[in-house]
């Protein structure tokens, strides 16, 4: 008798495995009918079952120090027109709740005072601030009075861009115009320039990868790159490491060193370029230089270029009091033109200039008198939003010149006071040394202007720069 001793349970394995062979062949068949005739997502979702949610995470980037380099001694160059040279140090005014200072290492000017031609220890201040203090700004400024240069060098101090247009000055007789190139970083810049004139662009390979070493200043004539150019406008870009870039004007008239200006920059081309802080002197007090020899660059002018294409320009100088002055210019793509603002009667004015085409401006003004005078340029105005400092050296009588180009009216906060400025005009309120404070929820355009019979200088009110914003990383 023979007995069946096979495990009762044997035959119901056999058949779970035979089962899920079935099933694992089965899945595997449809993973490739997915994979080659592209299943859509939904379908192969609801096969596969509840996928687990991953959260999101926003990371706020950590903030980086605010840091401000402003422009060290006033330049001028030599006789010859290749070297450049300074007369001892600017004085810097600062606004901020713990700012710190510090120097450049480096410069290649020359020391104006040495018989030696030695090296000078002027170098560029730098300011920093944790952007969790709050706003900072600062302003320097030097008064020259030698046989070489005389007038007075002002300038607000900017941070370190990788483009920046300059707008402003000559390289005609009598006129230098010195190009500082200035990097407070921790690698080497390279400066590339494009530069344009009466004519268009200028063709110079002497303006392509210029090395700016950390933590040093590089000064170039540039008459050795736009010779005899009247109307020059230079734009600066770097491959990736910040640069401030200023243009330092003087004016030689004959034998007789007679003004000076500081240029800085201002933004990329727009249609809209607001420039508040252009000053007319009364008639009388310059009419008659007009017509002396050398003097043909006395009268207040607006300097505007369209880089890229033709374009159509509305010009509106704002005179308070007055009634607002409108004119309409023509443009050719890439060619710089100066328009005389003469005839305006005197004051505060202001100028917007509304374009087809993004275009870039600047307005040159003057004051003096028979036997000495001082020029200064002053550029487009950045807008400003939320809240700025700005800091006025104690030199000379103080203006604050504020634009609102819109079309309604706006309130800023200047010092803690509340101030309304109607729709499309200029305000001008005079303002002491020291620093202050200013406010607006809306676009408002600043400069400060200095000035007495024979100085006068610009300075930007810039806006404080917003924080950064979140980025959300999202796990897959």
């Amino acid at each position: 008798m023979m007995t069946d001793h096979s495990p009762q349970h044997g035959v119901h394995n056999l058949a779970i495995r035979t089962l899920s062979a079935i099933i694992s062949t089965v899945v595997i068949s449809v993973a490739l009918v997915v994979t080659f005739v592209d299943l859509p997502a939904g379908v192969l979702r609801s096969l596969q079952g509840p996928v687990a949610v991953l959260p999101s995470v926003q990371v706020v980037p950590a903030e980086p120090d605010q840091i401000l380099v402003c422009m060290g001694s006033a330049i001028s160059l030599s006789a010859q027109g290749a070297t450049a040279v300074s007369y001892g140090p600017a004085s810097d005014v600062v606004a901020g709740s713990d700012p710190l200072q510090g120097v450049l290492s480096e410069t290649n000017l020359l020391d104006g005072f040495s018989l030696e031609n030695a090296t000078s220890q002027d170098v560029p201040t730098l300011i920093s601030q944790s952007v969790d203090a709050g706003p900072l700004a600062a302003t320097s400024s030097q008064v020259l009075n030698n046989p070489n240069v005389r007038g007075l060098a002002m300038a607000e101090c900017t941070s370190p861009t990788t483009e920046a247009w300059l707008v402003g000055g000559h390289t005609t007789t009598g006129r230098q115009t010195a190009l500082s190139l200035t990097n407070p970083g921790e690698v080497t810049a390279s400066v590339n320039l494009e530069i344009y004139g009466t004519q268009g662009i200028i063709t110079t390979s002497l303006g392509q990868g210029i090395l700016v070493a950390p933590g040093s200043q590089r000064v170039l004539s540039l008459a050795g790159l736009a010779p005899d150019e009247s109307a020059p406008v230079v734009r600066v870009t770097t491959d990736g490491a910040g640069v401030v870039a200023t243009l330092h004007y003087s004016i030689v008239r004959g034998l007789e060193a007679d003004g000076l200006s500081v240029i800085t920059s201002q933004e990329a081309p727009s249609v809209l370029r607001v420039i508040p802080g252009l000053f007319a002197p009364e008639e009388d007090v310059l009419g008659s230089l007009r017509t002396k020899e050398g003097y043909g660059d006395i009268g207040p002018s607006l300097r505007v270029l369209s880089p890229d294409q033709p374009a159509s320009v509305t010009v509106r100088v704002l005179r308070p009091g007055m009634g607002d002055v409108t004119a309409q210019l023509e443009l050719d793509a890439g060619e710089v033109e100066d328009f005389s603002l003469d005839e305006l009667g005197s004051g505060d004015f202001g100028v917007i200039v509304e374009s087809t085409q993004p275009v870039v401006a600047s307005v040159r003004a003057s004051v003096g008198g028979e036997s000495r005078t001082d020029t200064s340029w002053v550029g487009s105005a950045g807008a400003i939003t939320g809240d700025s400092l700005f800091a006025i050296p104690a030199l000379a009588d103080s203006k604050i010149s504020l634009i609102n180009p819109g079309s309604s009216s706006l309130s800023v906060t200047l010092d803690g006071r509340d101030t309304t400025i109607p729709a499309g005009s200029v305000m001008a309120r005079p303002l002491s040394a020291g620093s202050h404070s200013l406010s607006s929820l809306d676009p408002v355009y600043g400069v400060v202007v200095v000035r007495d019979e024979s100085l006068l200088g610009h300075l930007h009110i810039l806006p404080t720069p917003a924080a950064q914003q979140p980025v959300v990383i999202t796990p897959r």
